[in-house]
């Protein structure tokens, strides 16, 4: 038997039901497709049904409620959280609840660090499943057993809203009509409940002409207007949060994701080994590249004055690697493109790719392996998969290839101004260089044009056996010195990029560089696979353009450049000076470019370590949930020790003596035990000895009595050992009733329900 009339109890489920739906399309834009609303419209019904089902007479109780969120986890989670490693989508497997399970702890950092759309990891559709599941009980058992608190039961649905904004995009979900919905309903929910509630306290008043009533019953309309004000204000603010998209802030905003690059060479720094050693080997095999594109291995932005690396996720964007699912969104416009990619001899985590991708599908022994250990960064269409690319392994690509304008088509376009690191060092000869040559043009594309034409008449060489020009690897701030040390500039792309990128930095051009593969002769197009090896690796610089995007710029000359005759430079305009050059920085120690590889990086200043703030959300999320769960304990707990110490504390010996007497009865009815009404003490007391003969009632019973209708008031000694005994018999109880009974009874508010029809009556 429900606590409430079926039509009743059908509007309470129908309110919660539109808030829960509310809450679950305050995912959609970090999720996108269809499956975040069947984990959270399920997690919402499953809810439902549970605090419908926990209300009634016989499964009434927080514990209950409990176990039946615990059940509707392991039963319905699998299919409704993890579907994809059920049997058919429904029938869970040991994998589901492995993944399940990990994914209550686990899947809430996982979706902050995660690129969206997320539907497509493994886990992460439990954060709505059990966000839903876990507010929506909690409101349904609310709203159900709670009259003089039934404003409050909308709280935890508004609380699973609140999750899915903080959890989610800058980008929301229609928030204007999001938020105009959830107040429109909660407020309209709470006027209804205090229509019933009105209702009864009239009933109540026609029945007695008492002024008591008709007091309680002012008092409680007064206090539920302004407990409705007071909600709607709440839900008002609350609801603010997504009509204002300029200004979210969202909790991935301070999570960085969990990838520290700086723990991994610079591929920059190995740049002459694939042509020492791997000139002629295959690293893979190619097909669908458009014509003209280039794959793209890494992109670099920072350069510390020993290897130019990818910059922290504190210093740029280009740092900032995060999971991605089945799709990424794009929102660069180019040629779509599909590409199939067969690894031979490449092997490392940088996974070569073209343009900005949609998707990246793995394929071979180690598809779920890479997969999972795939992480993307949008802003530089790089990618990385932490278990690294090997031979056999395989992947294929959608992508959009952004169009790469011809130099000529840059007239009258301005460079974009993008944030770039500053480098930590630039040699002083280059900067020396710049202030020559840097700004003899009209504007900044031909001061770019300028010194890409001076770089690509240099000399070419790796410095390998068959090169007629000797020189040095790498591309430290010592080998970029020496480069502008002699007449002619010699070296391959790794020394030509590094310095075109920063002899840009010098004249305000943001730059970076690009590492990657692509044939002397290009791309042909088509579907025809193009085998590339070590000696088609090759670096290039991209400068950003208004209209254009990032445009690459190669300042490398070609390789049949080989004499170190110098050609004629034209003699500079001595026309001042638009560029100051600053003072060099101390040079630092000299150290051999052809250990840069294995020394590693040296960063210049520490970056604070804020792995701690992911931590601390696991934590706070895990303690959270728990708390959650364990709060009808705590909230059950603590009203029953507040009752026993005001009985107890009583002014009156006689009220200490009958508040006594009410603890015990009040705990053998939390117990289970029917207690009739309108009897006397002593039939009362028999009812209670009769199933717990420990509780010494009829002794107690008669103490009772005789203290509060005897001559005087009691003695405070003999009530403080009354109630003593008094703690003995609620012990004596608990011993006796069976363990189910007892946590039951830890959690019953029958008690409380007994004492309130009891005060009606009188």
């Amino acid at each position: 038997m429900l606590p409430r009339t079926p039509r009743q109890a059908a509007i309470d489920c129908a309110a919660v039901l539109l808030v829960g739906l509310a809450a679950t399309l305050s995912f959609g834009p970090v999720f996108g497709g269809v499956a975040y609303l069947i984990a959270g419209l399920g997690g919402t019904l499953l809810g439902i049904a549970i605090g419908v089902l926990t209300s009634l007479r016989p499964l009434r109780g927080w514990l209950m409620t409990a176990a039946g969120v615990v059940l509707a986890l392991v039963l319905f989670g699998p299919a409704l959280a993890v579907p994809r490693k059920t049997i058919g989508g429904v029938l869970p497997t040991l994998d589901a609840w492995q993944e399940l399970l990990l994914g209550v702890v686990f899947s809430w950092k996982g979706l902050l660090t995660a690129e969206p759309p997320a539907e497509g990891f493994p886990s992460l559709l439990v954060v709505p499943f059990l966000t839903l599941l876990v507010t929506s009980t909690i409101a349904t058992v609310l709203a159900m057993r709670l009259r003089r608190g039934a404003p409050f039961a909308m709280l935890p649905g508004i609380v699973a809203l609140v999750v899915g904004i903080t959890f989610g995009t800058k980008i929301a979900f229609l928030p204007a009509v999001l938020g105009i919905a959830v107040a429109g309903v909660v407020i309209a929910w709470w006027a209804w409940r205090r229509a019933q509630w009105r209702t009864g306290l009239n009933e109540e008043v026609e029945v007695t002409n008492d002024t008591r009533f008709r007091g309680r019953a002012r008092r409680q309309r007064t206090r539920g207007a302004v407990a409705m004000i007071a909600g709607a204000l709440v839900v008002a603010g609350l609801v603010s949060i997504p009509v204002q998209p300029a200004g979210r802030a969202v909790l991935r905003d301070t999570v960085e994701p969990p990838i520290e690059l700086a723990e991994y060479p610079s591929p920059l720094a190995g740049f002459r080994d694939w042509h020492k050693n791997f000139e002629d080997a295959t690293l893979m095999t190619v097909s669908g590249m458009p014509e003209g594109s280039r794959l793209r291995l890494a992109t670099f932005d920072y350069y510390d004055g020993t290897v130019y690396a990818v910059a922290g996720a504190q210093q740029s964007g280009s740092g900032s690697f995060a999971r991605i699912g089945d799709e990424v969104l794009v929102q660069q416009s180019g040629e779509p493109a599909n590409v199939r990619v067969d690894v031979q001899d490449y092997a490392g985590i940088w996974v070569p790719e073209v343009g900005y991708i949609q998707s990246l599908d793995f394929g071979g022994e180690r598809e779920d392996a890479l997969q999972s250990s795939l992480h993307y960064n949008g802003q530089t269409g790089t990618a990385i998969a932490l278990e690294g690319l090997g031979a056999g392994d395989s992947y294929e690509i959608e992508a959009i290839v952004p169009s790469q304008p011809e130099h000529e088509e840059l007239e009258g376009a301005t460079v974009t101004d993008v944030p770039v690191p500053d480098p930590a060092i630039v040699p002083d000869l280059l900067q020396a260089w710049v202030a020559t040559w840097g700004n003899e043009g009209q504007n900044q594309l031909e001061n770019i044009q300028n010194m890409q034409r001076l770089m690509q008449n240099g000399s070419f060489s790796h410095g390998l056996e068959d090169d007629t020009i000797p020189s040095l690897a790498g591309h430290g701030a010592s080998r970029i010195q020496s480069m502008f040390e002699r007449d002619v500039l010699v070296g391959d792309d790794e020394q030509y990029a590094t310095a075109f990128a920063l002899a840009l930095n010098r004249i305000n051009v943001p730059a970076r560089v690009v590492m990657g593969l692509y044939p002397d002769d290009g791309f042909p197009g088509g579907d025809e696979p193009v085998e590339l090896t070590g000696g088609e690796m090759h670096a290039w610089v991209e400068v950003p353009f208004e209209g254009h995007g990032w445009v690459r710029f190669d300042p490398t000359p070609p390789e049949d450049n080989d004499d170190i005759q110098p050609e004629p430079e034209p003699e500079p305009d001595p026309k001042p000076q638009v560029l100051q050059p600053p003072q060099p920085p101390e040079e630092p120690a000299d150290m051999s470019p052809d250990t840069v590889a294995d020394e590693g990086q040296e960063e210049d200043e520490e970056i604070e370590d804020r792995s701690w703030v992911i931590w601390l959300w696991i934590g706070g999320g895990s303690l959270l949930l728990i708390l959650l769960l364990a709060s009808p304990f705590i909230v059950v707990g603590a009203i029953k020790a507040a009752r026993w110490r005001r009985r107890y504390r009583a002014q009156r010996e006689s009220d200490r003596l009958s508040g006594g007497w009410h603890e015990v009865v009040d705990h053998a009815v939390d117990l289970g035990l029917a207690v009739p009404a309108g009897v006397t003490r002593r039939e009362v007391a028999s009812t209670v000895e009769d199933r717990y003969p420990r509780s010494r009632a009829t002794e107690i019973g008669e103490f009772v009595d005789e203290g509060v209708f005897g001559p005087g008031e009691p003695a405070k000694e003999d009530v403080d050992a009354f109630w003593l005994n008094v703690e003995q018999s609620v012990k004596g109880m608990r011993t006796e009733a069976r363990p189910m009974r007892r946590l039951l009874g830890v959690l019953s508010l029958r008690s409380f329900r007994r004492r309130r029809r009891e005060r009606r009556r009188r």
